[in-house]
């Protein structure tokens, strides 16, 4: 079970949440991994037809985490 990204699927759409709100988001190496692995999931899976990326809280993302 991911922990740093929520995932869902509704109809053909799958969705991802970046889910780090206190670090802005930022692209740790565990958030990299869980969101490659939801990314081919959802690639392998023919009821999905497109991918939505998003942030919680304030931001998207605030790019490279270079404390983790």
């Amino acid at each position: 079970m991911p922990e740093l990204i929520k995932v869902e699927q509704k109809g053909r759409v799958g969705l991802i949440t970046l889910d780090r709100p206190r670090q802005l988001n930022a692209l740790s190496p565990q958030l990299m991994q869980e969101l490659g692995k939801a990314l081919l999931d959802f690639d392998a899976d023919a009821g999905v037809g497109a991918i939505v990326i998003t942030g919680s809280d304030k931001a998207f993302a605030a790019g490279a985490d270079i404390a983790a």
